[in-house]
């Protein structure tokens, strides 16, 4: 549709009325009588900011964290060896969690698709065992195996322990690893009727007998891990979902013995429980033992190492960490037994205490004057008439204090002044 002239010149006219109304609407709210710009821009009147005294019991207190571990800890380190045929050695599998029970055949982790399962032991597998193999990790193998499925201690690897150990992988998830080996075959011995060697068959020549490829049931090293104790804790994994296992670390750290609470002290907390030793007020807080009564403690000195250069990369220097050791005991802990190691335990030293009702302030309400006099500003009365209190201050602690008047009257309630906001400052 085309438009008229007559349509676009009413256009234009509308456009302008609007924008001329508009722009008169504009000044008219900016418009301000002499008395109404007087009174926007007078100087705002002084004010204060003001709390009211508390009456109350302050407690100052330090606190620390401490852990909850066991006594006994073992690293478990990475197979030596990668899986047949496996180049580089992957944590394809991470079955247990922190806090997990670890006993006879339990799988540790799973390396490129192989197991490692835990058996109990003093001496670390140092060998791949077979069939027919004898010594005496022969016999730790039988006795691990023992516990399980009551396997014979003979020494040798014999039929018994082979059916024990299929039955170990079997119960673990996995198949029982095999090794090929080449065995003279004795049915063709004596035989006139067996054809000369190398013909008719694919045995190899063994000096005219015929060699029969047999599968020999096989215990890599690589694939269990002998404990001195069991059952354990898992304690830390530091292997990752799917990245490659290195022998520089252990994969994980198992934890076993009697449990132990001990907590890493910082200098502060060092020297006041040194200063108070056996006086010391502490209290559990969050954690498995709140509600408990704290034990007595000692101070453990260590030479530990310390942090390395981050320029240099050098090793740090040995620093002396000072451990408080609680005692306490186990059995009043409400599920220990499903407690992981390294649980927190949050514990309060009572420093100070003050009457039950004493008179608590802000910090930020005390001032000094020019005699050097700790003060306080009250305000009273609808007017906000101001005096003036001198204070000793007998506890603080984050942030408040207990003060006790020195010369004037101070009482709960009574507005004391934290903050003047004036016009300078306004």
């Amino acid at each position: 549709m085309r438009l008229k002239k007559s349509h676009v010149v009413s256009g234009v006219l509308a456009l302008a009325l609007l924008g001329a109304t508009g722009t008169a609407w504009y000044f008219a709210l900016q418009a301000r009588t002499p008395a109404q710009r007087a009174e926007e821009t007078a100087e705002p009147e002084d004010s204060v900011i003001t709390v009211r005294v508390d009456q109350d019991q302050l407690i100052d207190t330090l606190e620390f964290d401490a852990e909850l571990n066991r006594t006994g800890d073992f690293e478990v380190p990475a197979p030596a060896n990668p899986p047949e045929g496996i180049e580089t050695a992957l944590a394809s599998k991470l079955p247990l969690e922190v806090g997990d029970e670890v006993k006879a055949g339990t799988v540790l982790l799973e390396v490129s698709g192989r197991p490692m399962i835990a058996l109990e032991g003093d001496v670390p597998a140092y060998r791949d065992l077979k069939e027919g193999d004898t010594g005496p990790d022969v016999k730790q193998l039988q006795l691990a195996l023992q516990q399980i499925y009551g396997t014979p201690k003979t020494g040798t690897f014999d039929a018994r322990t082979i059916a024990d150990v299929k039955k170990l992988y079997d119960h673990a998830g996995y198949d029982h690893a095999t090794t090929s080996e080449e065995v003279p075959d004795e049915t063709s011995e004596g035989d006139d009727d067996a054809p000369p060697a190398g013909e008719g068959d694919e045995g190899e020549n063994t000096g005219g007998g015929q060699a029969t490829t047999v599968e020999r049931v096989i215990v890599p090293a690589s694939e269990v891990v002998f404990l001195p104790d069991l059952p354990m804790q898992v304690s830390k994994i530091n292997a990752k979902q799917s990245a490659p296992v290195g022998t520089d670390a252990p994969v994980m750290v198992l934890a076993s013995g009697d449990w132990k609470l001990e907590a890493e002290l910082d200098e502060k907390a060092a020297s006041e429980l040194s200063k108070l030793g056996g006086d010391a007020e502490l209290e559990f807080g969050d954690g498995p033992m709140e509600g408990q009564e704290v034990g007595a403690f000692e101070l453990e000195t260590r030479e530990e190492e310390g942090e390395p250069d981050e320029w240099s990369g050098e090793e740090g220097q040995p620093v002396e960490v000072t451990y408080a050791v609680f005692e306490f005991d186990a059995e009043k802990i409400e599920g220990i037994d499903d407690l992981a190691p390294g649980e927190e335990q949050e514990v309060t030293l009572i420093l100070a205490r003050s009457a039950e009702d004493a008179l608590i302030v802000p910090l930020s309400a005390l001032w000094t004057d020019a005699e050097d006099r700790t003060m306080l500003t009250v305000v009273e009365g609808d007017d906000e008439k101001e005096r003036h209190v001198e204070v000793e201050v007998t506890l603080r602690h984050e942030g408040r204090g207990v003060v006790q008047p020195v010369e004037g009257e101070l009482a709960k309630d009574d507005e004391v002044v934290i903050a003047w906001r004036d016009r300078e400052n306004a």
